[in-house]
């Protein structure tokens, strides 16, 4: 026998609310002794099932099943049609955009070969920090459990039994909702913290992913005590949701509860193991950028000193700029990456030639730039014998570094640095001359017309030509003219990504047959180079000699350059203005007399032209080398 529900004052529901049809349920005070907690074990009158959850331990008191006072709930509580189930509506809406916008933004912040945008490095404070988190992330976490409970204590006969009016496929909606909640949230968790660079900004993070999962609470307990409204307090106020739910057999609940269990603790293994792998990432480098372009300014070290293994010292001219191009990942030190520099013709790595360095060094606290056979003085053994320097940081990723750099030039003095990463992210990187491949390195034409490492450079003029009448050519690596029409680039000399010109007419100079003069790119600037008995070298030689180029191991500045270009980034020498090495001396700076080759400046010096077109020029302009 039930009895009927009395309601009183302004909280009585209208007829048509869904309690108007319901059967009794169990109020706080009906003569089966249940109160708002739920019923007293001593009181009730448990069916078999229930004493076998109790497993005969009078020890402790089984929670009592209710339906969650959560804005959640009013989607299978309410009619469809009703401002209580619209406001239910509203609140899930809010709570999912809020997480899912939140999601975008942080998965927003990845890059190519780093789509989830974790930090290159985090001290260990932060790591532990992580991992802590994800405990705590997950015992915040009360969607997930929270669903599959009331799917386990509330079956469809018994939801039925109590509210005929109440649909299942709703109640079973709300629990749905309620799990991809809970899976948002952790998708949110795991990022925020594998992004996070400090400790407090993961707490602060996890709050606030907290917050938007306890809206349906909050807006619930708003309702409740009229603050929007009176349909709204009356639907959160029905006695739906103080009304206790008879307890599943074991059985028929075993596997769900099998299941959530399972669950809870895959969830917690994934986000640990998935925290593992980003850990081990990091400590080998693996978020930092695989390659970087490094440019230094035009600065010049007059005496360099070169200290070789075996004892032997010289001297020699350093630009700077020589050590310009790519450096690519390659071990780490100090807990942070190497990048070792690459040849200057495919930016792939030396095969006898030493390479620069670029490396964090603990002692300085700096990032800095080094070579192991140049020191800054003969008696210079310093563990870390930096030739650049960034200011002391603590940033773990160089292209985060700012502030100046300190160079040194035989003594201190500002110098210029700056590296990108080395890959692409579209074609516009490609100067769409290209187009980005998958791997993030630019793809250029097959037919030649653009080539370098972003597919920068034009294909180069065959033949170029100076005001005094001098022409200069492209030769392949077997001595013959190169004929663009039928001589792919990879026939040429090429050295810092632009074409070697050899000297064919024009000056009036002594020089051995055998020998050659050249128009080498250094880094930043052209040098005319003077190469003896190249003509008696073999195609082989001629292969590895351009594969192990470098302008500062080759000697490109010595006693028989004869003229320089100024700093330049054209891909050929042709409108940059030339000078010709008139003296040198003390007096003068580190490069000696330079007397232009053309004036007024800007003017340039060499011009592109088609030989078939052009008669050969004397000249009355003699060089010695």
């Amino acid at each position: 026998m039930t009895e009927s529900i009395h309601h009183s004052g302004e909280d009585a529901p209208t007829p048509t609310s869904v309690d108007s049809e319901m059967p009794q349920p169990q109020s706080p005070t009906d003569a089966n002794g249940l109160t708002s907690r739920g019923p007293r074990r001593a009181d009730v009158d448990m069916p078999d099932s229930s004493r076998l959850d109790l497993k005969d331990d009078d020890g402790y008191e089984e929670e009592p099943i209710l339906i969650p006072q959560s804005s959640h709930s009013l989607l299978f509580t309410e009619e469809v049609c009703s401002l209580s189930f619209a406001f239910g509506l509203g609140i899930m809406v809010l709570s999912f955009l809020s997480l899912i916008l939140a999601l975008l933004n942080n998965l927003g912040k990845g890059e190519p070969g780093n789509l989830l945008g974790i930090p290159v490095q985090v001290d260990s404070s932060v790591r532990g920090a992580q991992y802590l988190a994800i405990i705590i992330g997950m015992l915040l976490e009360e969607e997930i459990p929270q669903s599959f409970y009331l799917l386990r204590m509330i079956p469809k006969h018994s939801l039925k039994q109590r509210f005929s009016r109440m649909k299942y496929w709703q109640f079973v909606l709300s629990a749905t909702i309620r799990l991809m909640m809970g899976y948002i949230f952790i998708s949110n968790m795991f990022l925020v913290i594998a992004q996070a660079s400090g400790v407090l900004d993961i707490f602060y993070d996890m709050l606030a992913l907290q917050f938007i999962q306890m809206l349906d609470d909050i807006a619930f307990r708003l309702a409740k005590i009229d603050v929007f409204g009176k349909r709204l307090k009356i639907a959160t106020s029905r006695k739906c949701f103080s009304v206790v739910f008879e307890r599943p057999s074991f059985r028929s609940r075993k596997p769900i509860n099998i299941l959530l269990k399972s669950l809870y603790f895959v969830n917690l293994i994934g986000l640990l193991s998935g925290l593992i792998v980003v850990s081990v990432k990091q400590i080998k480098g693996e978020f930092h950028c695989d390659s970087l372009f490094i440019t230094f300014g035009d600065d010049i070290w007059e005496d360099s000193i070169i200290k070789l293994p075996n004892g032997t010292i010289s001297t020699r001219v350093l630009l700077y700029s020589y050590f310009n191009g790519v450096y690519t990942r390659n071990g780490t030190h100090d807990g942070l990456p190497i990048y070792t520099e690459q040849n200057k013709l495919s930016s792939t790595r030396f095969e006898r030639t030493i390479p620069a360095e670029i490396m964090y060094c603990k002692s300085e606290g700096s990032w800095v730039f080094l070579h192991q056979n140049i020191r800054k003085s003969k008696s210079d053994n310093d563990e870390c014998p930096w030739l650049l320097r960034s200011i002391e940081t603590t940033e773990y990723n160089i292209l985060d570094v700012g502030g100046d750099w300190s160079l040194w030039a035989g003594r201190f003095k500002g110098g210029s640095f700056s590296a990108v990463c080395d890959s692409c992210t579209s074609d516009a990187q490609c100067n769409y001359h290209g187009t980005c491949s998958p791997t993030g390195k630019c793809e250029c034409p097959e037919n030649g017309n653009y080539f370098g490492n972003y597919c920068e450079h034009k294909k180069p003029c065959p033949t170029i030509r100076g005001d005094w009448g001098d022409t200069w050519e492209l030769r392949t690596l077997n001595g013959e003219t190169w004929d663009p029409r039928n001589d792919t680039l990879d026939s040429i000399f090429i050295a810092y990504d632009r074409p070697i010109y050899r000297y064919s007419t024009g000056f009036k100079m002594d020089m051995p047959e055998n020998d050659a003069v050249m128009l080498v790119y250094t880094g930043s600037r052209w040098f005319g180079m003077y190469f003896e008995g190249i003509h008696n070298r073999t195609i082989e030689w001629r292969s590895n000699y351009s594969y192990e180029f470098h302008a500062f191991w080759e000697n490109a500045f010595s006693q028989l350059t004869r003229f320089v270009s100024d700093p330049t980034t054209e891909s050929t020498p042709v409108a940059v203005d030339m000078f010709e090495i008139t003296d040198r001396g003390d007096h003068y700076g580190p490069m000696g007399e330079l007397t232009p080759m053309r004036v007024p400046r800007g003017s340039g010096y060499f011009q592109c032209y088609e030989r078939e077109n052009t008669t050969t020029l004397s000249s009355s302009t003699e060089l010695s080398f």
